[in-house]
């Protein structure tokens, strides 16, 4: 597969890093949805209400740290026994989590791919408030260095926040949690309901930064991260039941970026055009990692823009080119 690294500049990719913050600001208005959030909660919580078997509950669909997109900040939860391990916490995550009815008590783990603000930057808010609806000191965390720095950093910046909160309440305070750095890819962990593992992507200038796998008793579920298209993520993701892959629209980013750099914003388009083909993938390569995997179901997710100017077809139509099997465009809070 083509990994597009050989002809651009570590230069070009910080310039380009750096002036996505904006990048949907000015993007054309979205459609409005059909289903009002109150309806979208109530379906979210009946399909986990006595759930049988594994469920994947996409929390944030959208990719980079945009705030104000009709989608969330990128955030996972799976659901099996009881037990639920979260997959990244975008701003959103706790909110989202929350509207799912998944009590915070029930959160065994939670895994982050790599240190870009659209997925860890909302780790501390979801422990702290997680605490306070029950979310337990056992609680364990896993990530890339300095993931236990970070939150050791977190920690203490709460510490007046939790210690208010414990004397008032009259219950044990948080403390640090066990956390684990993963400095490589490999076996992650297994308990009595999972077993996960960890696959180097490419994400520069980010390193490390993962793809992980789910095995359930039921069911495989294998997330790619944010990612050019790898070989690698298509080994990791042999025979799994669900490849959730992020996926961008050339034309939607730049047509955005053009309105940004149009309003006067800093910025060049041609580096910044060379970070989004540097780091990430199109749906139509997507659907070429997800067809050499052989997956059952492949989920777009982490969708650059993370806006709905691009309608559902013109996500997935580029990844069936190439992906035969079922594909699902994700949205908020939609349960698989």
């Amino acid at each position: 597969m083509d990994h597009r690294m050989s002809s651009l500049s570590r230069r070009g990719l910080l310039a380009g890093a750096a002036a996505l913050p904006g990048l949907a600001l000015t993007a054309a208005p979205a459609p409005v949805a059909a289903e009002t959030i109150d309806a979208t909660i109530a379906r979210t919580q009946a399909a986990l209400r006595n759930a049988q078997g594994t469920k994947l509950v996409l929390l944030g669909t959208g990719g980079g740290p945009v705030p104000g997109q009709a989608r969330h900040m990128t955030s996972h939860v799976m659901l099996h026994n009881g037990a639920a391990y979260v997959l990244d916490c975008g701003m959103g995550a706790t909110r989202q989590f929350a509207r799912t009815g998944i009590p915070f008590g029930a959160v065994r783990a939670i895994f982050i791919t790599h240190h870009h603000p659209d997925h860890n930057i909302e780790l501390g808010p979801f422990l702290v408030v997680g605490w306070v609806g029950g979310l337990r000191q056992t609680v364990r965390a896993y990530g890339p260095p300095p993931l236990t720095q970070m939150t050791q950093d977190l920690m203490s910046a709460y510490k007046a926040t939790i210690g208010f909160w414990a004397e008032d309440f009259h219950r044990p305070p948080l403390a640090m949690i066990e956390t684990h750095d993963l400095p490589e890819a490999g076996a992650v962990v297994e308990d009595d309901n999972v077993r996960v593992a960890s696959v180097l992507v490419q994400h520069p200038p980010v390193k490390p930064a993962y793809g992980y796998r789910f095995d359930f008793p039921d069911r495989s579920i294998a997330f790619s991260g944010d990612t050019v298209p790898l070989d690698a993520v298509a080994q990791m993701a042999k025979g799994a039941d669900i490849l959730v892959h992020e996926a961008m629209d050339l034309p939607a980013i730049e047509a955005s970026l053009r309105r940004l750099l149009s309003q006067g914003a800093p910025g060049n388009l041609e580096n910044m055009m060379a970070h989004m083909h540097a780091d990430h993938a199109t749906s139509e390569e997507v659907g070429r990692v997800a067809q050499e995997a052989g997956v059952k179901t492949l989920v777009l997710s982490h969708l650059v823009p993370g806006t709905l100017e691009v309608s559902d077809a013109g996500w997935r139509t580029p990844a069936a080119k190439h992906f035969k099997g079922r594909i699902i465009v994700g949205r908020d809070l939609m349960v698989i």
